[in-house]
């Protein structure tokens, strides 16, 4: 049986304006370094969820399907 590993940990040192400490502190209740490592991994993936969403309004999927439908129209 394994047992699952703890990802490998860096200690960081932040500055923050005392009230939003304050609220996170509260709100994290006895983890606060597990409540900030949650904020970031949510972040993170937020942004990327947008830029995805910004590269896909380039380069729509729904071109690159009519252009296959075209090719397949063109070959027959």
């Amino acid at each position: 049986m394994t047992t699952p590993r703890t990802p490998a940990r860096s200690k960081v040192s932040i500055t923050l304006p005392h009230d939003l400490e304050a609220r996170a502190k509260l709100a994290s209740g006895e983890n606060f370094s597990a409540f900030v490592e949650q904020a970031l991994e949510e972040k993170l993936i937020k942004d990327a969820m947008l830029e995805y969403a910004r590269l896909r309004r380039n380069d729509p999927v729904d071109d690159v399907l009519q252009a296959a439908e075209a090719d397949i129209e063109a070959a027959a």
